[in-house]
């Protein structure tokens, strides 16, 4: 079965959150979302909380009924199932850091934040893909995670390609 890691843009993008984004990008959340909860892949988190503790400070912000409450709530009503959500080790080093995480990504300033993504991939050998929606420095990160064997699933790629050149020009 096919395996992602959920970076949190995904499930606030889908209700809208994410205002800079299109309604072709919401559209795209939202049905990989509904893929998700329907079962027709695996969810990839860690063991220590790391993913479900943003999540939850993220999404924990509106109506019961938007993406980030449901999202959040199915990882809860889910985690114990192993058809649904696979969990793995990550080693935090400090606050940010993780024993996962190569250097050569710390060195090209990758965020703080969104290094517990990368240690997850890397815990899962690699197996599951990031999804991300609409943080642009994803795609001026890319090259460096793919040679790391890291692959990320732009939902809404050409859109952050415009939204990343506009911001290097600025």
């Amino acid at each position: 079965m096919t395996e992602y890691i959920v970076d949190t843009n995904v499930p606030l993008v889908a209700q809208g959150t994410a205002k800079q984004m299109s309604s072709d990008c919401v559209l795209n959340c939202v049905n990989f979302l509904e893929q998700l909860f329907q079962g027709q892949f695996l969810l990839v988190i860690d063991t220590e909380y790391h993913l479900i503790g943003e999540y939850s400070i993220q999404m924990n912000k509106g109506s019961q009924y938007q993406y980030g409450n449901r999202f959040l709530k199915w990882i809860f009503n889910n985690q114990a199932n192993p058809l649904k959500i696979k969990a793995v080790k990550i080693t935090q080093l400090d606050e940010f850091n993780f024993e996962e995480v190569p250097q050569n990504l710390i060195d090209i300033g990758f965020d703080n934040s969104d290094r517990k993504f990368v240690a997850v991939a890397i815990a899962n050998n690699n197996q599951a893909k990031i999804v991300q929606a609409a943080d642009s420095k994803w795609i001026g990160w890319e090259e460096a995670l793919n040679i790391e064997g890291i692959t990320v699933c732009f939902l809404c790629k050409e859109e952050l390609k415009v939204i990343y050149q506009t911001k290097k020009k600025n």
